[in-house]
């Protein structure tokens, strides 16, 4: 079987350009000789890049013009004081960026606090930030620190905001403004100084429109953005990614796997990637657990036969003049997003919505169906007509 062999980071990277066209990325891999599974080094920092425990987050994230614009753009914000909404899908890769501001400010050597406002239950959220006193409430048994005390000097990275609760959305402001609060209970104020990185996979200013999102609130978080593009608009990084992580699980999982057969990368690189790259990590760490021989081969890949050609199916046609505006990958976005939204209605529509239910269908987390269909705005009526 032909096979790719994966070459170590430095031997990808030193090349320089993003690649997008496939076959180029391939014959790129392939003229690479053999780079073994053994896994490769930690890279070491550039003078002025981003790192994250210590490594440049283009080791991390890829190589792409989009990486190396988001590289840029944290050099840019990280040494000021400014809030920072770093926007992206799930799974892209948005708490490595918050990290790396984080580690590049002069805050990186005190704490960095991450809460995750999508998983704490509304009752739950004003303790965990704010903290509490003694007997505050039924099971205050002793008086707790919140995660802004604990962040103090330091950054608090709130994830997934626009869950935050539209109900404290007024305190965290008060907070953020006044550089001091008060625990659930008490009576003396708390002095704060630290930076907030807030991440979101759903536009805030939709939030914002639908009343649910507090407009001073978005726009004091939002002092300066980020945008992390999803893995189908920056393909150039998608077999970088793969290497990495198939070199990671081979020292994990003590395998010897040495690399990706031509179907295998072609399917990898064609493929729509809806869960981003904790997608692409869990695909390449299963096919490596799967896989027979030395390299891995299309059928170890639990990612589904791409559609087949215009013979089976009519081509979506482009209404939009090509003005030079958007690029392929723009375009094929919208079509996949198109797509994934049809499929999510199908599913919460066969299920009489239920959204456990429809996840399984799917097999995706529950997590991100939640999230999804927040993002495209589901109504009940509209799953169960």
């Amino acid at each position: 079987m032909p096979a790719v062999t994966l070459m170590p980071p430095e031997r990808i990277l030193s090349r320089g350009a993003e690649r997008k066209d496939p076959e180029e990325a391939l014959e790129t891999l392939a003229g690479a000789g053999s780079g073994g599974g053994d896994g490769a080094a930690r890279m070491p920092a550039e003078p002025g890049s981003p790192t994250v425990q210590g490594e440049p987050l283009w080791a991390l994230m890829g190589r792409s013009e989009a990486v190396r614009r988001i590289e840029r753009e944290i050099l840019q914000v990280a040494h000021t004081g400014l809030s920072v909404v770093v926007a992206g899908e799930t799974g892209s890769g948005k708490e490595l960026v918050a990290r790396a501001i984080h580690e590049t400010s002069p805050r990186s050597k005190r704490p960095f606090i991450a809460v995750d406002c999508g998983s704490l239950p509304e009752n739950l959220i004003e303790s965990e930030l704010f903290g509490h006193e003694k007997g505050a409430f039924t099971g205050a048994v002793a008086k707790r620190l919140g995660k802004l005390s604990l962040a103090t000097g330091g950054t608090l990275f709130l994830d997934e905001i626009s869950n935050f609760p539209p109900s404290l959305q007024a305190k965290l402001l008060r907070a953020l403004q006044e550089r001091r609060f008060y625990p659930v209970g008490g009576v003396q104020p708390i002095d704060v100084d630290l930076r907030i990185v807030a991440a979101t996979n759903v536009p805030l200013q939709l939030k914002v429109d639908a009343g649910n999102f507090r407009l001073d609130l978005y726009h004091r978080l939002s002092e300066f953005e980020i945008r992390v593009p999803p893995l189908r608009e920056r393909r150039g990084d998608i077999l970088y990614l793969a290497e990495r992580f198939l070199s990671a699980t081979n020292r994990e999982l003590r395998r010897n796997v040495r690399g990706l057969s031509k179907e295998s990368s072609h399917a990898l690189l064609e493929h729509s990637w809806p869960g981003n790259v904790r997608e692409l990590r869990n695909v390449v760490r299963r096919a490596v657990l799967l896989a027979t021989g030395e390299v891995i081969r299309r059928e170890d890949l639990s990612i589904p036969e791409r559609a087949l050609p215009a013979a089976a199916s009519p081509p979506v046609k482009e209404d939009r003049p090509l003005d030079g505006s958007r690029s392929l990958w723009d375009m094929v976005g919208e079509r996949v997003a198109e797509l994934e939204r049809g499929l999510l209605l199908k599913a919460l529509r066969q299920t009489g919505g239920n959204k456990a239910e429809a996840a399984r269908l799917l097999k995706i987390d529950y997590k991100t169906m939640h999230n999804k269909t927040k993002a495209y705005g589901y109504c009940l009526s509209e799953v169960v007509e």
